[in-house]
């Protein structure tokens, strides 16, 4: 009969130590660790606290930064047969410490959790995923280790003394040498058999890269990432460019990606990348009319020379007819202002009857210009400004290949921004201060003239790059709810990375209010004035619940952080319950359109709401979880290039604001 853990085999070693409550800090420790963990393997870590060894992470509590927060028989039971090199197993020593452990973090203690079986079901698990020839090792108050009958043998004991009467630590190296007694899922406290899903060895490839790079490697603070027509308009909170570029990367050297889906397409950024790395089909989806012309416009291949001619013929043009109307131009301010006595920075008198006024200047003038007419056009331009765009817009509309046209007209909204009454820096529609309204004197076609000739190269720079790929993709549009997504196929897509709101559009940013003056100018779709108005209320968290509601999404952290706010303010708590309603929705329609085995990242970030912190990227995990979506990572950046403004009005006052976050969260999800 084999003998077992011959002592003249194992090597046994009695150094003192300091006590400390980080079992890692130790010094003798940290040598045997070092001696022992090969970190270019894939180890794992249940009980991880503050220790960063393990390849991946656990910890029950989220005081820590670990990658997971989970139960330890969760995490174990994640991970597939014989996929793991190696175990940092350091436990709660004794029942008293599982129930403090376990009531720290709000968890109700039960005589399961405190028996024997609670590590007996760890090492069972442990059994299962370590592989032939890997390594356990076990800290404690004894040196019983996982044991023999879990197929492994001990090499290697520390035992390290503290003095006084406190316990040695102990701690003991084995190593698996035989298949162990173990099954393959464990009873949980209902007794009912608990499924975990598991994580694959691309999975565990995939955490080990994301590990392993510098910690600023998602920042891209000296990073250009208004590249090709990435830089041709701005957008409220776009994703940079290069998140999408290296995720791409990162996930096709795991398994082949051919087909890319981003369900919050917004201003295109996922769609260029996609198609700049060659897949064959890209596809994304948006509500809003203007990020859809947005995603047209730097999706749609244009012929340098053709498009080049066809813009200095525009801005000749417009010129021609901008010193042809010269006089009348210099003298319209002058006209409202003095000769009928209107204050042009009030919305009384002049913003209020703008395009009368202004169309009576230009029959009084012989202006051939035709005045737009949509509510409040006064009060965000002023008189010259508004025949100069009207001029721009007239002759836009003359050139005859839609493409093109298209592209002037982002062009053209682009520099609506920079001439318009609006503030800089603000995503809604806040107003500069009357004194500066009346200093302010810009001008329509020097702004307009220098983008449209910028995004001509940005294009050249985009079909450039495009030529070097041997694959031209597909590129589909939708313009669907993402809570249904009805227009996409099932199971049609490798990879989705997309970024979602992070909370209703009526308290964050508003999308709708953005894209708000540049859709009347343009009016896409032939809108309506109440559609245009009315647009942020289809967008997500759109229905509100003003008297309460009853939760009913499969997220304890949600329910936890909407109880409280809900003590403050049922309408805010309403709010957000209606904003992760939809994403929650938006989840699974998802997961239908993504293939199995495809994984999903979600960039998010986490916002306060009556001083309480919202984890979307934890409820996001919580919420996929029932429509088959394996949570595999979660990414932190800093984000230093975020398109977003240095502070908003999270009450929607104007005067009161917040600093904008300044992290964001990568969630990794698998489709199983």
């Amino acid at each position: 009969m084999k003998k077992v853990n011959d002592t003249h085999n194992i090597r046994i070693e009695r150094i003192w130590s300091m006590p400390n409550k980080n079992t890692f800090e130790m010094t003798p420790i940290k040598k045997l660790l070092s001696e022992e963990v090969d970190l270019t393997k894939m180890w794992v870590d249940p009980f991880a606290n503050q220790n960063k060894i393990a390849s991946i992470t656990n910890d029950l509590s989220k005081e820590y930064d670990t990658d997971y927060h989970m139960d330890a028989l969760d995490f174990l039971n994640m991970f597939d047969s014989e996929s793991v090199d190696g175990v940092l197993y350091d436990p709660p020593y004794s029942p008293r410490q599982v129930s403090e452990c376990y009531n720290s973090v709000g968890y109700n203690v039960t005589w399961d959790t405190t028996k024997a079986s609670f590590w007996g079901n760890h090492k069972r698990a442990i059994s299962r995923i370590v592989k032939l020839g890997g390594k356990v090792i076990t800290f404690g108050w004894n040196s019983g280790g996982i044991g023999y009958k879990y197929g492994f043998e001990i090499e290697r004991i520390l035992l390290i003394p503290h003095g006084g009467w406190h316990n040695d630590t102990i701690c003991t190296v084995e190593v698996k040498t035989h298949k162990g007694d173990h099954c393959s899922a464990v009873k949980s406290d209902d007794n009912q058999m608990k499924a975990v899903p598991m994580l694959t060895s691309q999975d565990m490839q995939l955490i080990e890269v994301l590990r392993t790079l510098p910690t600023n490697y998602w920042d891209f603070k000296e990073e250009d990432t208004k590249t090709y027509t990435h830089g041709i308009h701005n957008y409220p909170a776009m994703m940079v460019s290069p998140i999408s570029r290296n995720i791409i990367k990162i996930v096709r050297n795991i398994q082949p990606v051919k087909s890319i889906f981003d369900p919050f397409a917004g201003s295109g950024t996922v769609l260029v990348e996609g198609m700049l790395s060659g897949m064959d089909l890209v596809a994304g989806n948006d509500i809003n009319p203007f990020a859809l012309l947005l995603c047209k416009v730097k999706t749609t291949r244009l012929d340098y020379p053709k498009l080049k001619r066809s813009c200095e013929l525009l801005l000749e043009n417009v010129h021609n007819r901008l010193c042809a109307n010269k006089e009348a131009l210099e003298k319209v301010d002058t006209y409202i202002s003095e000769t009928l006595e209107l204050d042009i920075s009030a919305k009384k008198g002049w913003a209020d009857d703008a395009p009368s006024l202004l169309l009576e200047f230009c029959n009084i003038n012989k202006l051939d210009i035709q005045i737009p007419d949509f509510k409040n056009i006064g009060y965000w331009f002023r008189p010259r400004v508004i025949l100069e765009l009207a001029i721009i817009k007239s002759e836009i509309h003359r050139v005859a290949d839609f493409d093109i046209r298209d592209f002037m007209f982002v062009a053209m909204s682009e520099s609506i921004r920079l001439v318009s009454n609006r503030r800089n820096g603000e995503f809604k529609m806040f107003r500069m201060p009357a004194p500066k309204v009346l200093t302010f004197k810009p001008d329509a076609y020097t702004e307009f003239s220098s983008i449209l000739l910028r995004n001509v190269e940005k294009m050249k720079d985009f079909c450039d790059a495009l030529d070097q790929n041997a694959v031209v993709p597909k590129t589909t549009i939708y313009s669907n709810n993402t809570c249904t997504l009805e227009d996409v196929p099932d199971n049609s897509f490798d990879l989705v990375i997309t970024s979602p709101p992070y909370g209703d559009s009526r308290t964050t940013v508003a999308y709708g209010e953005y894209s708000r003056l540049s859709l009347q100018w343009i009016n896409l779709h032939n809108l309506s004035e109440k559609e245009i108005m009315g647009l942020d209320k289809t967008l997500m968290g759109g229905n509100k619940y003003r008297n309460g509601f009853e939760f009913s999404l499969q997220s304890e952290t949600l329910r936890a952080s909407l109880s409280k706010i809900k003590d403050l303010d049922i309408e805010r708590a309403g709010d957000v319950y209606s904003f992760y309603k939809d994403l929650d929705a938006s989840i699974k329609s998802v997961a239908v359109k993504t293939k199995s085995g495809g994984y999903q990242f979600w960039v998010v970030g986490n916002r306060t709401v009556k001083n309480e912190l919202l984890e979307t990227d934890v409820i996001i995990t919580e919420l996929a979880s029932q429509y088959g979506l394996v949570p595999i990572y979660i990414i932190n950046r800093n984000i230093p290039n975020k398109i977003m403004p240095s502070r908003n009005s999270p009450t929607n006052e104007t005067g009161k604001t917040n600093t904008t976050m300044t992290k964001e969260h990568i969630v990794i999800l698998r489709k199983e």
